[in-house]
């Protein structure tokens, strides 16, 4: 008969990972959504490391390090573009979010991966190098700098994350269509550093759908998780309309 190796058995760790494809999904959601996620990583009740990418309707993020001076001096400037400002639990800069940035929120039990938070920043960041140079777009992570990849023209990807118990949060927000004149005016930008996105390093259109699907790759491959279940949507998230500054869209309105 046969003999089972019980001891091998308990210590596996599940090794794919949950990705969630959440379309234009506003910002308050998202981070209840990453807080249940959150949760069940911490729990290892349902899943071991999950990855929510989006994109999110104007709106801009302040982290726990960042300044107000990387704000514009008159907040009714952001209230007239209908930008509402938001403080998070992160680190980085301010940031602003809008249609053609992708957003990725990664939770992982970072004892799970074998990591400490700054070789998990690290690992973001050459998941980021990894999804340009398969688009062809030469992108670096500066020593100096762990919150950002730059291109050949600038900041291309911010990068904020946080820690709560050995769980993270937060992760990578990649100018993919984003319109450099809005974020230059925010964060780095009105710090009079340079900013850039893929469009601007390709010098034209970049597939959203192709540069989502090779970050997602390469976040997994980077963080352990070789396998991963795609996902469209969640639940928990519902879909409304909500108005967006004519600056951001060619329409009034625009379904979240």
């Amino acid at each position: 008969m046969a003999q089972i190796d019980w001891d091998d058995f308990s210590d596996r760790t599940a090794t794919a990972a949950e990705v969630r494809l959440l379309g234009c999904a506003d910002l308050s959601s998202v981070l209840a959504l990453q807080k249940l996620m959150v949760h069940e990583v911490r729990q290892q009740s349902r899943m071991s490391a999950a990855v929510l990418l989006c994109e999110h309707p104007p709106c801009v993020t302040v982290g726990l390090g960042a300044s107000l001076l990387e704000l514009p001096a008159d907040a009714r400037d952001l209230e007239s573009r209908l930008i509402r400002v938001y403080r998070v639990r992160r680190d980085g800069r301010a940031i602003l979010h809008q249609p053609g940035q992708l957003a990725a929120y990664v939770v992982v039990f970072l004892q799970e991966c074998g990591l400490e938070a700054e070789q998990f920043r690290e690992r973001l960041q050459r998941a980021v190098v990894l999804a340009c140079r398969d688009l062809q777009v030469v992108a670096v992570a500066d020593p100096a700098d762990r919150t950002a990849v730059s291109g050949r023209h600038g900041v291309i990807a911010e990068v904020g994350i946080h820690v709560d118990q050995g769980v993270t949060s937060f992760g990578v927000y990649l100018n993919v269509s984003s319109r450099l004149d809005e974020v230059r005016e925010i964060g780095r930008g009105l710090a009079g550093e340079r900013v850039s996105s893929l469009n601007a390093e390709r010098v034209r259109p970049t597939p959203m759908a192709q540069i989502r699907s090779a970050l997602a790759v390469h976040l997994c491959e980077q963080l352990g998780y070789p396998e991963y279940h795609l996902h469209t949507g969640h639940p928990f998230l519902t879909r409304t309309r909500a108005l967006i500054h004519d600056k951001f869209t060619d329409h009034h309105s625009s379904e979240l």
